[in-house]
């Protein structure tokens, strides 16, 4: 009698239960999640992992990114409404306005650098930004060694921002800094530098973009591989959310692999364009300055 009165006892419970999640189901059915701003920022002229329609201009246009498969199923799985601020003056501005709490996160930051001192990091890394030399496709032998850089002169481009370790490693090799891409490229051409310096996919888009994608070479092996992280606000009231949320996306392996192939997709595009564009012609422009 005692066990027929637990066991109906257990099944009473169990139907409560049962009645209950069927009952919170429904209501999340017919009420969903409230809806969250979430307020995203990131670099402005730095394809692939951040670049603008109009980099140059006041009001820019569409944003950009190789995370973008991340953020879609981060917007869509959590009802989130995006916004996208690229608008300020630069990027040390705009991670500025992260760590002030007046923006929520920033995409492409990287571990032990001033620059992002303040800001909490999600972990794993989105992705790695591999820092390599590009040289004259006939040259590229002359590098045995990261050793041999140190007796050749360098170019790099001002925008580019690295983890404070890299800019201190750098302190090591001759490199000139130019301030646009175009100047980057004529260096080389010309013959007054011997090498690029910069993030592979990043100097890969950019020659492709003036028509040298064939006419520059990678060294067989990066010189640095440097996490990029999502930098949190501190004081952002979605920080534990948004850092719990992207953190289960980022520790699939599977995700990781969306965003490489999105990286690879990016690439290819700029290159198979870039066929298409007649490179600039930096001897003669040099004859035409030095008569």
């Amino acid at each position: 009698m005692k066990k027929t009165t637990a066991f109906l006892w257990v099944a009473f419970i169990s139907a409560i239960c049962i009645f209950r999640a069927e009952a919170f189901v429904r209501y999340e059915d017919k009420h969903p999640q409230k809806v969250r701003d979430i307020r995203i920022t990131g670099f402005i002229d730095y394809a692939p992992f951040g670049y603008t329609e109009h980099p140059d201009e006041v009001v820019r246009g569409r944003f950009f990114t190789v995370f973008q498969p991340m953020l879609d199923t981060f917007a869509k799985e959590n009802n989130l409404e995006i916004t996208y601020d690229v608008q300020k003056k630069d990027f040390l501005t705009l991670v500025q306005e992260v760590r002030k709490g007046k923006l929520d996160l920033v995409l492409g930051a990287y571990h032990q650098t001033e620059l992002f001192k303040g800001l909490g990091l999600v972990y794993p890394a989105m992705i790695t930004n591999n820092i390599t030399v590009f040289m004259l496709p006939h040259r590229v032998g002359e590098v045995k060694k990261t050793d041999d850089l140190k007796k050749l002169k360098g170019v790099r481009i001002a925008k580019e921002f690295y983890s404070d370790f890299v800019e201190n490693k750098l302190k090591e090799y001759n490199l000139e800094t130019v301030n646009t891409e175009y100047e980057l490229f004529e260096k080389l051409f010309t013959q007054k530098a011997d090498y690029i310096l910069g993030s592979h996919y990043y100097i890969l888009i950019e020659a492709a973009k003036l028509g040298l994608g064939n006419q520059i070479s990678p060294a067989k092996q990066a010189l640095w591989q440097v996490p990029m992280f999502v930098g949190v606000s501190k004081i952002s009231p979605q920080r534990k959310f948004i850092v719990q949320k992207l953190t289960r996306y980022l520790e699939k392996p599977e995700n990781q692999e969306i965003i490489r192939q999105n990286l690879i997709r990016i690439v290819n595009e700029a290159l198979e364009k870039g066929q298409s564009i007649v490179p600039p012609t930096f001897d003669q422009k040099e004859e035409k300055n030095n008569n």
